[in-house]
């Protein structure tokens, strides 16, 4: 009988074990606003961040949820542990 190594299909599953990270919805809070930006500027500003941490913009883009942007300023964003600690530090 033909000895089979798995050796070889695990290391074609790592990759997908990376992807598997445990991403949560997290508020980041800035404070409140100055009232001197437009909502749009506020927006775009909440999307940098998230780039600061993201590997593509459209992956920054697609993980924001939501834009504070009238009583205070943040935002909430699907991410993971890792970046929710590169955010905060």
């Amino acid at each position: 009988m033909k000895e089979i190594s798995i050796l070889p299909l695990l290391l074609l599953l790592l990759p997908l074990a990376a992807l598997c990270v445990e991403r949560q919805v997290y508020i980041v809070y800035f404070g409140e606003h100055g009232g001197k930006k437009a909502l749009h500027e506020i927006e775009e500003a909440h999307h940098s961040y998230l780039f600061s941490v993201k590997k593509t913009e459209e992956e920054a883009r697609a993980s924001l949820l939501y834009s504070y942007k009238n009583s205070i300023n943040g935002f909430a964003a699907t991410l993971s542990p890792d970046e929710a600690s590169k955010l905060s530090g």
